[in-house]
């Protein structure tokens, strides 16, 4: 982690010895916390494609999917030297378990250790897969399971990032209980529309994705399709050669036989092909139609193709490099203002809503007993971390994801200089063409412009973004300046 997260940690071990016991645990626990490997939470409605995009992310088919016991509870997956299940108990004693059918987690873990389902708290998964390095993946209930999600693991608004799987048919309220969004905002939150094969072709996935962002987009950001089975399946190694072997048979049948076939699945089942029907079964499994027709398209153009080649197209068709290059651009790449801005809120919960009347009806010159005392320094606390400067990138970052969304609507130019100023790899004089020395003048010029721009009667939304951007070109002016 960076400074911002180191800096949170250090805050809140100083504060600690200043405090009553149980607080000063509560914060030294926060301080591991920042700088701890940051967790991105996946959380979506019940059979929204949440188990299988995690499988995809990890490279792994390890979650459970299905309506099996285990998929209504947590779970977290992080990098560690063996593969490994362990079940953690309500009581925080864990349990070893073996993984099953090759590296999966069962679909039942009560019945295997004699516990009720009621007793496990989460299951911890460890894994060697390279795609956890730095990153740990918490896999929630669906919304609308009747288990919650455990209390002792990252929730969808305790993590330091979001991965919200949508259905095309989301609502904004949905979307506040799914992630907490409109706690957090978009920074830190990548959303997706999960199952996009399910809503037609794939420019029918591109549009109903387009709308979710400019309906959601001020809570999420971008909503990006992705096809979660075809995603795990290029991913994790599933299909075979047998696999491919079928496929390669099903390209020389007839084409309007299969097509017709194609048209439903236990209509393909029952079709006479040349392919036995559990062969066929598993290619639906593993591919459904669309991954099916995907990959027949590609044999019949390229019959010398192997399972890489067939790996490679899935992979393209399903949209999950797409997700994977924004979790590394907006997660990744900002892990630690997020770790910073989640421990923020966890001392956030250990001040009491009293406080403002604390400091409102104590009579000048009065002792603050200790309670009261101990609430006030977890307050100040509070206030200074907010204060800290890194906010503002917070600020620009999340009015770049409502802008690229459609949600937040700004002329083309300011668009445009919106997103150079919120790239934080930006080389600024080198990206607008100054010389050396030219952009503290520059930068004093657009900052005088975007203030302008935000009294000048703009909509409230514009002015907010025009505010920030303003602060943006003031603080690099400073630091020109100075």
């Amino acid at each position: 982690m960076g400074r911002w997260a180191e800096d949170t940690a250090a805050a809140c071990r100083a504060l600690a010895p200043s405090v009553a016991l149980p607080t000063a645990d509560a914060l030294d626990a926060i301080a591991a916390r920042a700088t701890a490997t940051p967790a991105v939470v996946v959380t979506g409605p019940v059979s929204s494609g949440k188990s299988t995009l995690v499988n995809a992310l990890v490279g792994r088919r390890v979650a459970p999917t299905g309506a099996g016991e285990c998929t209504r509870l947590t779970a977290r997956y992080t990098r560690g030297p063996v593969d490994r299940l362990d079940v953690v108990l309500t009581d925080g004693t864990r349990r070893p378990l073996p993984l099953v059918d090759g590296g999966r987690v069962p679909a039942s873990v009560g019945d295997r250790l004699g516990v009720a389902p009621t007793d496990v708290d989460h299951l911890l998964v460890t894994l060697t897969s390279d795609a956890l390095d730095g990153l740990t993946v918490v896999d929630t209930p669906g919304a609308g399971s009747a288990r919650r999600p455990a209390a002792t693991v990252d929730g969808p608004a305790d993590a330091e990032a979001a991965l919200v799987v949508l259905p095309s048919s989301a609502r904004p309220d949905e979307v506040d209980r799914l992630a907490g969004a409109a706690r957090r905002g978009p920074p830190g939150v990548v959303a997706v529309l999960g199952r996009a094969d399910t809503v037609g072709s794939a420019a029918d996935a591109d549009v109903v994705a387009a709308t979710l962002s400019r309906r959601l987009g001020p809570r999420l950001g971008p909503v990006t399709p992705v096809v979660g089975l075809l995603a795990e399946t290029a991913t994790t190694g599933a299909l075979r050669t047998p696999d491919l072997q079928a496929l390669a048979a099903l390209a020389s049948a007839d084409r309007e036989t299969l097509a017709t076939a194609l048209a439903d699945p236990e209509l393909f089942l029952q079709t006479a092909l040349p392919v036995d029907v559990p062969a066929r079964a598993r290619l639906l499994e593993l591919l459904d139609r669309r991954g099916i027709t995907l990959a027949v398209t590609l044999l019949r153009e390229r019959p010398g193709a192997g399972v890489g080649d067939v790996c490679a197209a899935l992979l393209a068709a399903s949209g999950l490099d797409e997700v994977v290059a924004r979790l590394r651009a907006e997660v990744r790449a900002r892990a630690d203002l997020l770790a910073a801005v989640a421990a923020e809120r966890r001392v956030e919960a250990l001040a009491p809503a009293e406080l403002a009347a604390l400091r409102a009806d104590r009579p000048a010159g009065r002792a603050v007993p200790f309670s009261g005392r101990d609430a006030e320094l977890r307050a100040d606390l509070v206030e200074d971390l907010r204060a800290r400067p890194f906010h503002l990138d917070l600020d620009l970052a999340g009015a770049t994801a409502r802008h690229r969304s459609g949600a937040l609507d700004l002329p083309a130019d300011l668009g445009e200089e919106l997103e150079l100023l919120a790239d934080p790899g930006a080389a600024l004089p080198a990206r607008l063409g100054l010389g050396e020395g030219e952009l503290a003048g520059h930068a004093a010029r657009r900052a005088a412009a975007w203030r302008g721009y935000a009294a000048w009667g703009t909509p409230p939304a514009r002015a907010d973004v025009a505010e920030a951007v303003h602060r943006g070109w003031a603080r690099i002016w400073g630091e020109l300046t100075r």
